[in-house]
């Protein structure tokens, strides 16, 4: 005892950080090993995962196989920009979308309310905010998740029929999916903000971008969305909150299809300062193609990979390829990351809001963590986080895509197909990347976030349920 007291100590922490904390400020070198307990330390749960899982487990192997091979051999396209009443089933003259899992309008985030209210009005069914919310309130207007319509909602999600949606489109199937498009750092489909000069932005993006946009991208096969987010990822992208290189290779893109489209020279201009205004027109793009692309797995018989994860500030929600469009719900959890002013805190911010993490079930941003390190760094981490991040991952994946390389993993690509099951074997629960956003809307910071664990172990019971399993 008294030679290990007075020699140098290594120490290596699992699980707990508290204690490496304290080592740190005395200076003793510790190794932090991240861990949690299998089931999320559920000892019932951990026994059926074990054992109660035996009779189906080729059938589960086979089909997640299936599943993954049809992610990683996807080709979604960006093929245009619509008008939503005319390209989203099931979008009637009074349906309003929001972002995550169904809510009843009394347990809805404030943020989301004032965005569903302004869509009322920009729809004109309603000449003010008090107008919208009677119409609101007798049912007038169907209040509906954008993911069970096929939508993405970034954000608040506010997706309402005369709104354009950019259409992408999975080429081996032919799924779609639809996502609405960058309106600016203030709007009323992101960040649920409605006022005249936010109507103006969706008037001329509806009436003059839009079509223009579409009309060049219907003069040609589309543009392949896939090998914008390959590029990306090699030049510090992660597709969720940073498309800094994707903004600027969509410009390339797109560009040479607006000047074949016989367009007048001040709509072009207006269109090509519309591109390179923000990177963050490439978001969207990722969003709507990843869910193009898990479209495809949606009711594959014994499949437990996720095909949906979303939250409305309220729940959080995901859906299991198998078991269709159940959804499985726990709180939603905070981001922790950077405010942008010293002002903000997680006071100030709503919990998770957004469909934008469907990109993380296709393997990109958390999961990419170690191909953006400028992502990591808002957080106060390092390059090696990243990597360690992406490693993580992997436990609780189905393999790795190799059409999207990182070279901080050796060229290797990012783990892709969430399985419940190993989620619930190791007890870890995916990331998300996202950006932090305010109870009055608009982004106030960025930063990550773990997901509950309870909507994974009540989705490992739907599974139980659905093949009469004894869980």
């Amino acid at each position: 005892m008294s030679n290990l007291l007075n020699s140098t100590l290594s120490v290596i922490n699992v699980g707990l950080s508290h204690f490496a904390d304290s080592l740190d400020a005395q200076g003793i070198p510790t190794a932090r090993v991240k861990w949690s307990p299998p089931a999320g330390g559920d000892p019932v749960l951990a026994r059926f995962l074990r054992s109660g899982l035996q009779s189906i487990a080729q059938k589960v192997e086979e089909a997640n196989a299936r599943a993954f091979k049809h992610i990683i051999n996807a080709e979604p396209y960006w093929v245009g920009i619509k008008r939503a009443r005319d390209v989203v089933p099931g979008m009637e003259p009074n349906v309003i979308l929001h972002s995550g899992p169904p809510i009843s309008w009394d347990r809805m985030a404030p943020v989301q309310q004032k965005g569903i209210l302004g869509a009322v009005q920009h729809e004109k069914l309603a000449e003010d905010e008090a107008g919208a919310l009677r119409l609101v309130e007798s049912g007038a207007i169907s209040v509906r998740s954008a993911m069970d319509m096929g939508v993405a909602g970034a954000g608040a999600g506010i997706v309402s029929p005369s709104m354009v949606v950019n259409v992408c489109r999975e080429r081996n199937t032919g799924k779609e999916a639809y996502c609405v498009p960058f309106e600016g750092r203030v709007g009323l489909g992101v960040w649920g903000v409605y006022n005249p000069e936010v109507e103006a932005t969706l008037h001329r993006i509806e009436t003059v971008l839009g079509p223009a946009i579409d009309k060049a991208l219907a003069a040609s096969d589309g543009i392949p969305v896939r090998n914008i987010i390959a590029q990306g990822l090699q030049m510090n992208d992660d597709t969720h909150t940073r498309q800094t290189a994707e903004g600027y290779i969509l410009v390339s893109e797109i560009v040479p299809l607006l000047l074949q489209a016989d367009l007048s020279n001040a709509i072009l201009q207006e269109c090509v300062d519309l591109f390179v205004s923000s990177e963050r027109w490439f978001h969207p793009l990722g969003i709507a193609s990843a869910l193009s692309v898990l479209k495809g797995i949606k009711g594959m018989e014994y499949c437990t990979l996720l095909s949906t994860m979303c939250g409305n500030a309220v729940d959080y929600g995901i859906q299991v390829s198998c078991l269709g469009d159940r959804w499985f719900t726990s709180p939603s959890p905070y981001l922790t990351g950077m405010y942008l002013s010293p002002k903000w805190s997680q006071k100030d911010a709503v919990p998770w809001m957004g469909d934008s993490c469907i990109v993380e079930a296709y393997g990109l941003g958390a999961f990419s963590g170690a191909a953006a390190p400028a992502v990591i760094r808002l957080r106060g981490g390092s390059y090696q986080d990243g990597i360690q991040q992406s490693e993580e991952m992997k436990q609780i994946t189905t393999g790795v895509n190799y059409n999207y390389p990182i070279p901080l993993l050796g060229f290797s690509g990012p783990p892709t197909g969430i399985d419940i099951l190993k989620v619930g074997m190791t007890g870890i629960t995916p990331l998300a990347h996202g950006g932090i956003i305010s109870h009055q809307g608009g982004q106030i910071g960025a930063g990550v976030v773990r997901l509950p664990f309870e909507c994974f172990r009540d989705a490992i019971h739907g599974v139980s349920e659905r093949y009469g399993l004894q869980a």
